[in-house]
């Protein structure tokens, strides 16, 4: 390109390498025989972990990793050292689709995030999903796709694949501390962390953001049984987080989130499971649209606090 009175500017346009955006973090992608399909994993390592030989990390493992990823794990280098909201250094798990699955993102993770048996929203039928294809959000085989996933979830078969199948994987290739393993997820993925909470799994500190739970929702029969068998949840957290303008602002957000939040966070409240640390946070001022990064943050100060932090490091 040349610009009248200067020199010739060569101007490529390439792919950048992955430590450009994201530092830290490495990528692979698996086939799950639990799910039967590809995912494609994003594992982010703290600061030091390369010189820290001997110490191990709690691994924290997201759904929706073509989303969260990118909008968390470049804050991974600021985390540790930040003298105002210390967390512990952790090791990062975002999964996420790969090849034809990205580009049905709302589609594919209905399979994965609903909990079996998990009733639709009200305002979803064919004419809804019509809607979504007019828009633009889907094309008319993804919107059939989404339909029956709908139908038929699968969040035990997801859930399977973490514990079982990619959590030996990482072990195997990070020193992961198992003592203190996590899980966060956001709205439908929200949804799935509260139903891993209710499952015997080794997820010991657990994440909700703005959980997709309608009020008649799996979860809320999965939290009675296990209230009603006493169930032993001694050592287990679960934090819930709902942004105030999913309860403040008239939208489809305030009628199932709102609602179904809301009445987990009252059922916890009044009915407690025996040893489950649980707690809630109302984020300021964020929708739905906005409040991803803000409900994580929320949930490693809650879950994996740190009294002070390792090292002061200024930055400007």
């Amino acid at each position: 390109m040349t610009f009248e009175g200067e020199v010739t500017i060569m101007w490529t346009e390439t792919t950048p390498p992955l430590a450009a955006m994201l530092p830290g973090t490495r990528y692979f992608e698996l086939k799950s025989e639990a799910v039967g399909a590809q995912f494609g994993v994003w594992v982010t390592t703290p600061p030091r972990y390369e010189s820290e030989t001997e110490r191990r990390y709690p691994a924290i493992y997201q759904p929706d990793g073509n989303l969260t990823a990118p909008q968390t794990a470049s804050a991974m280098q600021m985390l540790r050292d930040d003298p105002i909201n210390p967390v512990q250094p952790f090791i990062q798990v975002s999964v996420g689709y790969i090849g034809e699955d990205t580009t049905r993102l709302l589609a594919v993770r209905a399979r994965d995030l609903l909990p079996p048996g998990e009733p639709l929203l009200p305002t979803t039928n064919t004419e809804s999903l019509d809607l979504l294809v007019q828009a633009g959000y889907l094309d008319a085989d993804a919107a059939k796709l989404y339909w029956h996933n709908l139908q038929n979830p699968a969040a035990d078969k997801f859930l399977s694949f973490l514990v079982d199948e990619l959590h030996p994987l990482i072990s195997a290739e990070f020193r992961v501390d198992d003592a203190s393993t996590g899980l966060w997820g956001f709205s439908y993925g929200g949804l799935f962390a509260t139903y891993a909470a209710l499952r015997r799994t080794p997820f010991s500190r657990i994440g909700a953001g703005s959980p997709g739970i309608v009020p008649q929702s799996k979860v809320f029969e999965l939290y009675d049984s296990e209230a009603e068998e006493e169930a032993d949840y001694n050592g287990r957290m679960l934090h819930m987080t709902v942004c105030e303008k999913e309860l403040t602002a008239v939208s489809p957000y305030q009628a199932y989130i709102g609602l179904g939040a809301t009445k987990f966070i009252t059922r916890a409240g009044k009915n407690p499971l025996s040893g489950l640390t649980f707690s809630s946070k109302i984020i300021p001022a964020e929708s739905h649209a906005t409040g991803l990064s803000a409900s994580w943050f929320s949930f490693l100060r809650h879950c994996y606090p740190t009294s002070a932090p390792e090292a002061t490091v200024m930055c400007q």
